[in-house]
C-alpha cells in the first residue's frame, strides 16, 4: 500500500500516485474543509489486463482536465465502487451525486470531475477501452450515472469488487486473468440490469453542448456563437434546448470557469501564478471583470481567497499574494 500521509506533500504525492495508476490528473484539496481528513492511501493490483485500486482519502477535487488529455495517455473505462463520504462526479455534461454502495462509470479519454466533501473510499475497475471493444459505446452512455447494488446481479458485482480489493495480494497468478474476466463480466452484467438513463432528441445535444464547452473552458472564444456553429445550429435554437433544462450558456460558462478559477486561487502549488494569469488558462482575460465576478459570486476578491487559503492551510501572512500581484 502506498501512503501519502505527511502533510506537507500529501497532495503531490497522492496526484502522483493516482496519475501514474490511471492517467495524468490534477488533485486539489478542500481548504475550506473542517479537517484535512485522513492520510490518503492507494493501492492496487492489475490482474490480467485489468486495474483494481483501492483508495481513501480527505475532501478534494480529482480532475482530469482537457490540458492534462495526451494521445500516449491510457485509455480506460472507469467503474467506481462508492464507499462512505458525499461524493459527486461529472463527466459529458451529467453530474450525479453519489451514495453508498453507488457504481459510477467515467472514461480517462475525455474530461471529468470528482468531488469528494468528506473522507472517503471506493473501488476502482479500470478495464482498458480496446479489451470491451463494441461494449465500450454503450458503457460510455452511463458516464455520471449512478447504478445502486442493493440486488440481484448488482449486489454480486460490489461484493466481487470489495473482495478483490481487500485481497489484492491475491490477484496475481496463473488465476489472474480469469478473475480479471469474472470482474469485467460481473460489472457489465450489474449495469445492464439497470437501463441506460434515458436522454432523448435535444437532451442529447443540450449534453453534447455541455461536454463540449466544459472541455473549451480555457478557450476565450468560447461563446453561443462558436457553440451554435460547432453543433450546426442557430444561437436561438441552441438558447431554446438548453433553457429546458434551466440553462443559460453564457452564465453556465461564466459559473463554471469562476468555480475553477476559485479552486486554482485556493492550491498551493499555484501560489506563484498571478491572478491574471490562473484566469487565462481558463479563458477570461479582463483582469477587472474577473475581480468584480469574483466578488458579486463569492463576496471576496481573488486576493481575498487567497489570503482565505493560506490562513486556512497554515502559510501564514502574505501567502496568499503571487509576487507583483495587488491585493
Amino acid at each position: 500500500m502506498a501512503d501519502v500521509g505527511d502533510p506537507d506533500e500529501q497532495t503531490e504525492q497522492f496526484q502522483r500516485l493516482v496519475s501514474d495508476a490511471f492517467a495524468p490528473l490534477r488533485v486539489s484539496p478542500d481548504r475550506t474543509a473542517p479537517a484535512a481528513g485522513p492520510a490518503a492511501t492507494l493501492s492496487c493490483a492489475r490482474p490480467g489486463e485489468v486495474l483494481v485500486t483501492r483508495i481513501s482519502g480527505g475532501p478534494c477535487t480529482v480532475a482530469r482536465t482537457p490540458s492534462l488529455i495526451g494521445s500516449g495517455d491510457r485509455e480506460l473505462v472507469k467503474v467506481a465502487l462508492y464507499g462512505h463520504g458525499r461524493a459527486g462526479v461529472a463527466q459529458d455534461g451529467r453530474q450525479v451525486l453519489t451514495a453508498p454502495g453507488d457504481l459510477v462509470v467515467y472514461e480517462t479519454v475525455r474530461p471529468y470531475e470528482l468531488r469528494f466533501w468528506e473522507p472517503f473510499d471506493l473501488v476502482v475497475l479500470g478495464i482498458p477501452r480496446a479489451l470491451l471493444g463494441p461494449r465500450a459505446e454503450p458503457l460510455a452512455a452511463r458516464t455520471a450515472s449512478a447504478v445502486p447494488t442493493d440486488g440481484g446481479g448488482r449486489r454480486l458485482a460490489a461484493a466481487l469488487l470489495r473482495d478483490t480489493a481487500g485481497d489484492l495480494a491475491a490477484c496475481t497468478g496463473g488465476g489472474a486473468p480469469h478473475l480479471a474476466d469474472a470482474l469485467v463480466s460481473m460489472v457489465l452484467s450489474a449495469l445492464a440490469e439497470q437501463p441506460v438513463p434515458d436522454r432523448p432528441g435535444s437532451d442529447d445535444l443540450a449534453e453534447r453542448i455541455l461536454a463540449h464547452c466544459l472541455g473549451r473552458l480555457s478557450d476565450p472564444r468560447l461563446s453561443p456563437e462558436s457553440v451554435a456553429r460547432a453543433h450546426h445550429v442557430s444561437v436561438r435554437y441552441l438558447h431554446k434546448i438548453l433553457q429546458r433544462r434551466g440553462v443559460s450558456l453564457a452564465s453556465w460558462i461564466r459559473l463554471r470557469r469562476l468555480e475553477r478559477i476559485r479552486r486554482d486561487l485556493t492550491d498551493p502549488a499555484l501560489a506563484d501564478r498571478s491572478v491574471s494569469v490562473i484566469a487565462a488558462g481558463w479563458g477570461v482575460l479582463d483582469a477587472k471583470h474577473l475581480s468584480r465576478a469574483l466578488r458579486a459570486e463569492y463576496g471576496q476578491s481573488a486576493a481575498e481567497i487567497r489570503r482565505a487559503a493560506a490562513v486556512a492551510g497554515g502559510r501564514g501572512d502574505g501567502a496568499g499574494t503571487a509576487p507583483g500581484e495587488s491585493a
